[in-house]
């Protein structure tokens, strides 16, 4: 019953993606139902000229008239203009369906980019691009096999059973509606109880595709660990269950048209015997049992291909539903886009006050953090490995919503402001770098897409990439493979700071943003930003104190906590943590120079 109710569900969800405002997709639909009903019309005509064509034929006095003629004509012209018509309708409703597809897969992503990054984080993405791209077909199967297979034989079916009543009287009509609704009853719930497998195999494939594409993403770990004999193990465990699942729903719906075929058997000799006998012992003709057997048989070619349809419609229905539950998921709250919201156009202060978040409960990450960064300041922020520096930079952006605490930005609460208007004024160079895979050029283009070909070049030159670019065969058109593989750890992280750099936003944030380089080129890309850090805000998170030690303020973390607050020289002064970590970065320097 719940499976029911979901199925009705989803159509209900689904069908104003196809019904939409648009004035002309409406008329295109309304054109090509008309279509059906034409095609209908011709299609209950079709036996019955070949009734009157028969009766005149096995006349006595048969002969080639003028009527028969006509009828004969007539009988050809019918079919196909019934074919003809069925082509126009496909022809026809092809181009509102691609279009209502088009807005359906468009809608959802966007949403998809409006969902928290928990979302993200939660599920693999092989699962969620696989769902995508099978609900386009699961949209296509449940529109062309509802919309325009089985309405229209349901309808066709009780205009035929209506003119056997007409012409023979109620039984043969109540032995076609009869005959096709146990076939209705048999097939909806034999179906049902056939796609509990379907359902799963469904389910199974999505997971098999999200773990080959998991692991083509690694591939590089793969290899690095001489892991292959182990992915391909667990590739073909996955596929091995795919198999049995997808072999048992394919088995238990051939046992469902099986049952389909005997139920369309049994009507077949029912019609056609009581058909025969009637023609035999009153004044039935030869032309009225062709009639009779014309529409059974009219009907058994789609009634018996009923079964495959119906398994397609499931099959797309689950396939939507998955994707409908993804298009149901909540949008991040930050990304709400009420009146209220207000827009910045500048930024003139960042506060947390008393700020604590945690990823899980009891996994606190940071507790009661409070800091005021002016704008044309810099912060920076330094601590041990997991003492929660990223994470301020993510609730910047709004990644995620802090359990307790405030964020203030320009003297309003963050959650009040707009999430667009905060990306705009925020640029980031990430601790882990994901890169498109496209040219350096149209990666570093992404920051600015309306940037003029000088700028871009300016930022990478700032970034120390022009003399890496040169070498290079292709030199900006390099592509740089899937999430920047083609190129270093340092390589990416430059393109990274080119990117922001070509943005120009109010505030810079540097997550370990030169971890990966030498320290001649760290050195030199400091240079380069020396006067940006003169007129910009920067909020600088390192390891490498070096490039913090001229911020206005330092903020040392550990376990979540500010421990320890001020500039380099006070703090080295104080003999805390953050002096521990200037020796130890000291000592470090000093061997890498002596290697």
């Amino acid at each position: 019953m719940q499976d029911r109710f979901n199925n009705y569900k989803v159509i209900k969800d689904v069908f104003p993606f196809l019904w939409t405002k648009r004035e002309k997709i409406r008329k295109l639909f309304l054109v090509a139902f008309g279509l059906i009903f034409i095609s209908i019309g011709l299609d209950l005509a079709a036996p019955m000229v070949l009734k009157e064509i028969v009766s005149k034929l096995s006349s006595p006095h048969k002969s080639m008239t003028y009527q028969l003629s006509l009828l004969l004509v007539a009988y050809g012209i019918i079919w196909m203009l019934s074919q003809t018509i069925q082509q126009a309708r496909q022809i026809i409703m092809v181009r509102p369906l691609e279009k209502s597809i088009r807005f359906f897969c468009f809608k959802l992503f966007d949403h998809l980019h409006s969902l928290p990054m928990k979302f993200h984080l939660d599920r693999k993405t092989g699962v969620i691009t696989n769902a995508l791209e099978r609900a386009q077909q699961g949209f296509t199967d449940v529109f062309w096999g509802l919309f325009l297979f089985i309405i229209p034989t349901i309808i066709e079916l009780f205009l035929a059973a209506t003119i056997l009543c007409y012409y023979y009287g109620a039984t043969y009509g109540f032995i076609l509606l009869f005959i096709a609704a146990v076939f209705v009853v048999f097939t909806f719930y034999a179906t049902e109880w056939a796609s509990h497998f379907q359902i799963l195999s469904n389910k199974q494939e999505l997971n098999t595709n999200a773990n080959i594409v998991d692991s083509l993403l690694n591939f590089a770990s793969v290899k690095y660990f001489n892991n292959k004999e182990y992915e391909l193990l667990k590739c073909d465990d996955h596929l091995k269950k795919r198999e049995h699942l997808l072999v048992k729903s394919i088995s238990n719906m051939e046992l469902v048209r099986t049952g389909q075929s005997f139920i369309i058997g049994i009507g077949l000799v029912l019609l056609t015997y009581t058909a025969g006998k009637q023609a035999l012992s009153s004044g039935f003709d030869v032309s009225d049992f062709v009639l009779i057997n014309g529409y059974v048989l009219q009907f058994a070619t789609p009634l018996h291909h009923i079964g495959y349809i119906i398994r397609d419609i499931r099959k797309g229905l689950n396939e939507l539903a998955n994707i409908m539950e993804i298009y149901k998921s909540k949008p991040a709250t930050s990304y709400h886009t009420e009146k209220s919201s207000h827009s910045l156009d500048k930024l003139e202060s960042i506060e947390f006050e008393n700020v604590s978040f945690e990823y899980e409960p009891s996994h606190i990450v940071l507790k009661n953090v409070s800091f005021n960064l002016q704008a044309k300041k810099t912060i920076g922020i330094v601590g041990t490995t997991g003492s929660g520096k990223s994470t301020i930079s993510n609730l910047l952006f709004k990644f995620f919503n802090i359990n307790s605490g405030k964020i203030f930005v320009n003297n309003k609460d963050i959650q009040t402001l707009s999430t667009e208007s905060l990306h705009k004024l925020f640029g980031i160079v990430p601790q882990d770098i994901t890169l498109f895979n496209t040219t350096i050029y149209e990666n570093v283009l992404f920051a600015r897409p309306n940037a003029h070909r000088e700028e871009v070049e300016e930022a990478i030159e700032l970034a120390q990439l022009t003399s890496v670019i040169k070498r290079l065969p292709c030199h900006y058109d390099t592509v740089v493979g899937e999430r920047g593989l083609k190129l270093s750890g340092g390589e990416k992280q430059r393109i990274a700071i080119a990117r922001v750099l070509l943005k120009q936003p109010s505030l810079y944030i540097f997550d370990e943003a030169t971890s990966s380089l030498d320290l001649s080129t760290e050195k030199i890309i400091m240079r380069n930003l020396t006067p940006l850090l003169k007129t910009s805000t920067f909020l600088i998170i390192a390891h490498r104190l070096t490039t913090v030690m001229n911020a206005d303020e330092i903020l040392v973390l550990h376990r979540g906590v500010i421990e320890e607050r001020g500039t380099h020289l006070s703090l080295l002064k104080e003999q805390g943590i953050y002096a521990s970590l200037w020796k130890a970065h000291e000592e470090t320097y000093k061997e890498s120079n002596a290697a």
